[in-house]
């Protein structure tokens, strides 16, 4: 199956009159976070592994350590079991959309990235405070493993939510003039499903802050 497939924009690439297509935005623009991502992730580890960061031979300092109190300590709970159930709900939008393209024969383009990486994301922030036993920065000007990976998963997080928002605005173009009506994955439920994914993402993103804020001595 070609990546995508009887779309009305499909032979347009990137632009139909003033408006982004829904080819360009399934292979290109929507993904484009999830690539980002990933090459960030394998350097950041990449980089751990070869020792970089330490000064010359010095025990690391963990800038992490620090004890939470008991009511902190139930809030962070409670806080990682949100982000864990709103995950899976984005995970279960997004692997729908993408059952249901198929279903329909539009194509899915490179859209499998999108769940993958927000598993790796999460999977990422939430073990931000078990940083690798090659970890070895030392200098203040490095920073600490959990705050690195914040901001990963921060800029991660907005950026998909951008790209999805701008999806959602096509989506929303495309409803009168190709609504699918009669299919079994009309535009009206693609809308919903985009819009409910950015909604999942954008409480991940506020409780991720508000338990990093939490996390501070």
């Amino acid at each position: 199956m070609p990546l995508v497939s009887n779309r009305p924009d499909s032979n347009t690439r990137v632009y139909q009159g003033r408006h982004i297509t829904t080819y360009f935005e399934d292979v290109y623009l929507v993904p484009l976070p999830c690539w980002l991502f990933l090459l960030y992730t394998a350097l950041f580890f990449f980089l751990i592994a070869r020792g970089g960061g330490h000064e010359r031979g010095k025990p690391a300092v963990d800038h992490d350590q620090h004890r939470p109190s008991r009511v902190r300590s139930i809030i962070q709970k409670a806080i990682t079991a949100l982000i864990i159930f709103f995950t899976f709900g984005a995970l279960i939008l997004t692997i729908l959309e993408l059952i249901r393209l198929t279903q329909i024969n539009w194509g899915v383009g490179l859209l499998p990235f999108v769940p993958v990486t927000i598993f790796l994301a999460t999977l990422f922030f939430l073990l931000r405070n078990r940083p690798p036993k090659a970890y070895t920065y030392r200098s203040k000007f490095a920073g600490s493993y959990r705050a690195r990976v914040g901001a990963c998963v921060y800029i991660y997080w907005v950026f998909q939510i951008a790209v999805l928002a701008v999806k959602l605005s096509t989506l929303i173009r495309l409803k009168h003039d190709y609504p699918r009506t009669g299919t079994v994955y009309e535009t009206f439920h693609q809308i919903n499903d985009v819009a409910l994914t950015i909604g999942c993402l954008a409480v991940i993103f506020i409780l991720a802050i508000i338990g990093m804020a939490l996390e501070r001595p």
